[in-house]
């Protein structure tokens, strides 16, 4: 019975809407058609030290406006659109913190049409910005996505035109996704040792255990050394 009840739990969270509202929903004219971007952070809140990745989702708009579907509470329900598939094979998505740089790229979620992923683990809490470049419809895109540190607001709904590139103009933008946290901060009974902190303790185990070996290797040399003597006198 115990083993049910932790499965449901999964179950609810694997039913959820495909759009968490910790992601960011933009929508553009690329190519002379409509696009709507969601994208976002995989396992949220993230942790430093703790698997995350780029969470994005790409359809096709099939409304004239193709408006981001808003429940009252402010929430993102879905896409307004169809899914667009193979862009693992157009776009690649850069990792950006301060001056440090990292191109991922990007793969397909099975048994879901116009998703994709690029895991990684963050290893301080920082500002984060994923940075999309390739091609959709065939024109060329460089659209950026920046994390909102804890404590800030996800941004309403902003209908103001923006031009970004030659044939990529944002038409709407909302939502937001959160920036990694220390893991110490969620951790549970107790604080969560880091990764490093972790590799250090490692390190001076080994330590510990070669100078023991060596005590030993040393303590047998001498211990054959004696008993020789003996045997010799």
């Amino acid at each position: 019975m115990k083993k049910i009840l932790v499965v449901i739990p999964t179950l609810l969270t694997l039913a959820l809407p495909l759009f968490a509202s910790a992601h960011e929903m933009a929508t553009y004219n690329i190519g002379g058609s409509m696009y709507q971007i969601v994208i976002g952070s995989l396992n949220e809140p993230v942790a430093v030290d703790d698997k995350t990745g780029v969470d994005l989702t790409v359809s096709k708009c099939t409304k004239p406006t193709c408006a981001p579907t808003m429940s009252p509470d402010g929430d993102m329900d879905g896409p307004a659109g169809t899914p667009v598939n193979g862009l693992d094979q157009t776009l690649k998505v850069t990792l950006i913190a301060g001056q440090q740089k990292k191109t991922l790229a990007l793969s397909p979620q099975e048994g879901t049409e116009g998703k994709y992923t690029a895991p990684f683990y963050p290893t301080v809490a920082t500002t984060l910005s994923y940075e999309l470049t390739g091609t959709i419809n065939g024109t060329p895109v460089d659209l950026s996505y920046t994390c909102l540190p804890e404590g800030t607001p996800k941004a309403p709904l902003d209908t103001a035109q923006k031009e970004l590139s030659n044939g990529v103009t944002q038409m709407s933008v909302s939502g937001g996704f959160g920036c990694p946290v220390p893991k110490e901060d969620m951790g549970f009974p107790e604080q969560s040792a880091s990764i490093h902190a972790l590799a250090s303790e490692t390190g001076s185990t080994q330590e510990m255990a070669i100078g023991a070996l060596a005590l030993s290797v040393i303590g047998i040399v001498l211990g054959g050394t004696v008993a020789f003597m003996r045997r010799k006198n």
